[in-house]
């Protein structure tokens, strides 16, 4: 009996997994594509007004963690795949950790949901296959969440980062000085990420090198439009001051139109989610009440069939509906 509860439960959360991927994939697919182009005009921008400015692949390089120490966890880390991309990433999350650490975390992660499955009767490659997926999916996950918190949180700071600087250039302050004042007067990330930026210069790099190593970190569109302001009036000249006084109202006006498209759109996500996970959550209590009648989804062939259609139905649904509340702001 146990056996045959397996063999229908490994079914039902295989499915479950796919529709959760495919979700994923819906919802960030669109907004992926989006964002590559908006970083190519970045890019180029950069490229134009940076000067000595490092391309994205010059900066994920100078960022890399040079593993020089020995034993496990700098073997480990060795065989992580991607490393600039993820010491980019743990850099962007506000993490200090190295690539040994993180490497040694997802190896103990891996190790327990395998020892789990195994203790739970699973064979050893779905066991295998779980410890992969949790081991390295999960530490991946929680990091992504992590950045998008600390994202969100320097974007609805960072127009206050403006006003400071402004106020303070009109005050007659220099550059440098403004910088370090917005270092000192707001909180975790923005403050401390303008102190990265005040030490980078107080050893000696370059102000626009600094500001752009600080544009790498966060991957936001609003702090290149800001570092490309100012690399565009150290160029041209002109007035500072009411180029980010604008630059800071453009930003806000950004912030509104996304927090209106999100009012919009709850009502469209709401209803995606529902109509995802009410049919899992249905068949639970049907087999919960009648296991018999319930089981029949994954022993007759045409119930199979009606299944795999079924999902295949859901995720297209999810999918439209995805694409039809994503809005480019």
């Amino acid at each position: 009996m146990e056996n045959a509860n397996l063999m229908i439960a490994v079914p039902a959360m295989a499915g479950l997994l796919v529709l959760i991927v495919f979700g994923l994939i819906a919802v960030i697919g669109p907004d992926r594509a989006r964002t590559k182009r908006m970083r190519a005009r970045l890019n180029r921008l950069a490229t134009r007004f940076g000067g000595k400015t490092q391309s994205a692949e010059d900066a994920m390089r100078s960022i890399r963690a040079n593993e020089t120490g020995s034993g496990f966890a700098a073997t480990l880390s060795q065989a992580l795949p991607r490393r600039d991309e993820l010491k980019l990433r743990l850099a962007r999350a506000g993490l200090d950790m190295e690539l040994g650490r993180y490497a040694v975390l997802c190896g103990a992660v891996f190790l327990v949901a395998g020892l789990a499955a195994l203790a739970l009767g699973l064979t050893p490659i779905l066991a295998l296959f779980i410890g992969v997926i949790i081991g390295f999916g999960v530490p991946h996950f929680l990091v992504g969440m992590k950045i998008n918190t600390r994202t969100a949180t320097f974007t609805k700071q960072f127009p206050e980062a403006i006003d400071l600087i402004v106020r303070g250039l009109k005050s007659g302050l220099p550059v440098n000085e403004v910088l370090i004042n917005v270092a000192h007067e707001l909180k975790d990330p923005t403050g401390p990420e303008f102190r990265q930026v005040v030490d980078a210069v107080r050893l000696g790099t370059p102000l626009e090198e600094a500001l752009w190593a600080m544009a790498d970190r966060i991957g936001t569109p609003d702090i290149k439009f800001f570092v490309i302001s100012l690399s565009v009036q150290r160029e041209t000249g002109g007035n500072l001051a009411e180029t980010l006084s604008n630059l800071g109202t453009i930003l806000r006006q950004r912030q509104q139109m996304k927090l209106k498209v999100a009012a919009l759109s709850s009502e469209a996500k709401a209803s995606a989610w529902i109509v995802g996970c009410l049919p899992f959550i249905m068949y639970g209590f049907i087999l919960m009440l009648n296991y018999d009648y319930g089981s029949t989804l994954f022993t007759h062939p045409t119930a199979i069939v009606a299944a795999l259609v079924a999902l295949s139905w859901m995720s297209l649904g999810i999918f439209i509906m995805s694409r039809m509340i994503k809005f480019e702001v």
